[in-house]
C-alpha cells in the first residue's frame, strides 16, 4: 500500500492497512533506488514471509502497472492481457506462445511450455505443441498398462496424417519424459513446506519439473479466488497468506536455483481506488506484479506513482507502467531476447524499466 499517500486512507477509511507505526501495520519497504520520499510503500502484513526476499534483493514490486484497457469483464481483460494487446482485435494468439514460436527451442523436449491446469492458456497458445496438465502425478500410465504394450499401440494408431497426431504425440512422448524424469524423487528440499492447497500443490510440482533437469523453459500457473468486492480484509488475508507462503517455500526449495528461474506474477487488472459499501472493491485498471529470482533488480517498488485522484471520469488506479515494457524486458534479458514487435505487435512504450540485470 502507498501509506504516504493521503488518499489511500480517504479513499478506503475502512479497509486500508494502517501505516507503519501503528498496531496491525504494513511493513515498509526500503526502496534501493531511493525513489521519492513521496512514494512510501509497504507490504500487506500477510505478505511478511516476502519481506526477507525482498530485502535480500530477489524480489522487486511493479506498481501502477497493467494494460491500458477500459474493460471491466474479467473474461475480456484476461483475454487481453493474455493476447498481449489492448482492442479486441488482432492477433488471436498469446504473447508468450508468439515469443516461443519465434524462438529457437532449447531441444525437442515436449516440455519446453508447460501449464499446470486443467487446459492451455491463451498466454502459451501460438507456440508449438504446449502441455496442460492439471496434475504431474496422474499424467501417464500405470505400470500394468506399461506392461501390456498398450502405449506403442497408441503410438502406432496416432501417426500422419490421422487427425490430432500430432497432439496426441506430444502426450505420449510427454508421458515418457516424464516418467523417466521420476518426479517423486524430488521433494521440496531445504525444509521448504508449500501450502497444501492448489496453488501450493501446482508450484510445487513446478520446482519438481525444474529440479528434474526436463529442459523446461515456461511454466504457467493460474490462482483464482481473488475478485473481492465484499468483505475485502476477510479474503484478502487468506489469499496474500496463501501467496506469500507460496513464493516463499518456491524460494526456499530452489536454494541456489533461483539464480536460473524468474517469476512473474500478474493479474488480468485491478481494482477501484474506493471501497464499495460491501467493505470491498470493484473492478478496476491499474494494479501490481511481482518479480522474483535471477536477474532481478530488486528491493525497489518500479512506479512512476500517479496518485490516488478520483473524479467523475476516473475511479481507477492509473497504470504509469505499461505491463508489456516489464515483459518485453524479462523476455529480452532473461529468455534470451524476442522480437517485441511480434510479441505485443503495435506496442510502442520503452522496453526497459530497470527491471533485470542482463542474463
Amino acid at each position: 500500500m502507498p501509506y504516504s499517500d493521503t488518499d489511500y486512507y480517504n479513499h478506503r477509511p475502512t479497509i486500508s492497512i494502517p501505516a507503519p507505526g501503528n498496531p496491525n501495520a504494513g511493513i515498509p519497504l526500503v526502496n534501493y533506488y531511493e525513489y521519492p520520499i513521496l512514494n512510501g510503500y509497504a507490504l500487506h502484513p500477510k505478505l511478511q514471509p516476502l519481506e526477507s526476499i525482498y530485502n535480500r534483493g530477489d524480489l522487486a514490486l511493479v506498481h501502477a502497472t497493467g494494460m491500458p484497457h477500459q474493460i471491466r469483464s474479467h473474461f475480456s481483460a484476461q483475454n487481453l492481457i493474455e493476447r498481449g494487446v489492448v482492442e479486441k482485435s488482432g492477433p488471436n494468439t498469446g504473447w508468450l506462445g508468439r515469443h516461443l514460436a519465434s524462438s529457437p527451442a532449447a531441444s525437442s523436449s515436449a516440455f519446453r511450455a508447460i501449464s499446470i491446469s486443467g487446459n492451455v492458456p491463451v498466454a502459451l497458445s501460438g507456440a508449438a505443441q504446449p502441455l496442460a496438465i492439471d496434475n504431474l502425478n496422474d499424467f501417464g500410465f500405470d505400470q500394468g498398462i506399461l506392461d501390456s504394450g498398450y502405449p506403442q499401440v497408441l503410438a502406432e494408431l496416432f501417426q500422419s496424417p490421422v487427425p490430432f497426431y500430432g497432439t496426441a504425440g506430444a502426450a505420449l512422448t510427454a508421458m515418457q519424459e516424464l516418467q523417466a524424469a521420476n518426479l517423486a524423487s524430488f521433494p521440496p528440499a531445504n525444509g521448504a513446506v508449500y501450502p497444501d492447497t492448489a496453488l501450493g500443490n501446482k508450484m510445487r510440482q513446478a520446482a519438481q519439473l525444474i529440479k528434474s533437469d526436463l529442459p523446461v523453459e515456461v511454466i504457467c500457473i493460474d490462482s483464482d479466488g481473488w475478485d473481492h468486492h465484499e468483505s475485502l480484509p476477510t479474503y484478502i488475508d487468506l489469499s496474500l497468506d496463501e501467496l506469500a507462503k507460496v513464493l516463499q517455500a518456491f524460494d526456499t526449495d530452489m536454494d541456489v536455483g533461483m539464480a536460473r528461474i524468474t517469476v512473474l506474477v500478474y493479474t488480468e487488472f485491478g481494482r477501484r481506488i474506493k471501497e464499495n459499501l460491501s467493505l470491498g472493491t470493484d473492478h478496476g485498471t491499474g494494479s501490481l506484479a511481482y518479480l522474483m529470482g535471477g536477474g532481478v533488480n530488486g528491493k525497489q517498488v518500479i512506479s512512476d506513482w500517479p496518485g490516488l485522484v478520483v473524479d467523475e471520469e476516473n475511479e481507477d488506479l492509473v497504470i504509469t507502467t505499461d505491463l508489456r515494457s516489464v515483459i518485453s524486458e524479462l523476455l529480452i534479458k532473461r529468455l534470451g531476447g524476442t522480437d517485441v514487435g511480434t510479441v505485443f505487435p503495435g506496442f510502442t512504450g520503452p522496453t526497459d524499466v530497470n527491471a533485470f540485470d542482463i542474463n
